[in-house]
């Protein structure tokens, strides 16, 4: 009986062991694939290989939402505003606790913690053949229910950086599946003109005339007239006050 039982915890030990260390894999398809958009910037040029894209969910909405309105009026900068989308936002794939990126690319030096624009494809953009900087490869292992503010069923956006620029995305099939051993795959394909309004949150989308569409970053907003009349009062206020003294 004792045999019998310590065999019976030996085996249910090892199935509890196997199940904790599997886990899915999040695929991103970000190259044009099934003529998806593709990421530029808001000029229609090449983000740089190597340019990080970010995979996971932002814990606050309503503090997003915010930051963007702010990126757009002007009141936040570049730099603030990518702060302020940084400390709202668990990745999936970034360090140890949600595994590591499998990517390979003979281009760049493949960052483990990191997702990156790490290949380039051949696309028909307006009729011509071009080849562009894409992204494709996976997250993997993820264990879901372990990510931080995100779990089972939580909702998973892309958002990238590049040269005073930003771009979010979300497609409503974005969203981490029940049960950890299942795979999810993030194609920018989801993504639509029809649909843009609401997918595209900070950038926008291109309808190129033929082949693949552009998912544009949305650059940093030149100062309003208001601003600009702001800070020349400012400017005058100080200049009066520097006279005085």
């Amino acid at each position: 009986m004792k045999m019998k039982s310590l065999i019976t915890t030996l085996t249910l030990t090892i199935a509890i062991a196997s199940q904790s260390i599997q886990a899915g894999s999040v695929i991103i398809v970000a190259n044009g694939a099934s003529t998806g958009p593709i990421i530029t910037t808001s000029l229609g040029t090449d983000l740089a290989l190597g340019t990080r894209l970010r995979v996971g969910s932002f814990a606050n909405t309503s503090t997003l939402n915010s930051v963007i309105a702010n990126f757009l009026n002007g009141s936040s900068d570049y730099a603030a505003t990518t702060s302020l989308l940084n400390s709202n936002f668990t990745d999936l794939g970034t360090g140890a606790n949600y595994g590591s990126t499998a990517q390979t690319s003979s281009l760049i030096t493949v960052d483990s913690t990191k997702f990156l624009l790490n290949a380039q494809a051949t696309l028909t953009i307006n009729g011509s053949s071009q080849t562009r900087n894409v992204a494709n490869g996976q997250i993997t292992p993820v264990t879901y229910s372990a990510a931080s503010g995100i779990g089972n069923n939580g909702s998973l956006y892309l958002w990238t950086a590049f040269n005073n620029e930003i771009g979010i995305y979300r497609a409503s099939t974005w969203n981490t599946p029940a049960s950890d051993l299942s795979n999810l795959t993030i194609n920018l394909s989801a993504i639509t003109a029809a649909n843009a309004s609401t997918t595209v949150l900070l950038g926008s989308y291109v309808d190129n005339a033929t082949g693949n569409d552009y998912l544009a970053l949305a650059p940093m907003p030149e100062p309003s007239t208001g601003m600009l009349m702001m800070i020349g009062a400012f400017g005058l206020v100080a200049m009066r006050r520097m006279r005085k003294a």
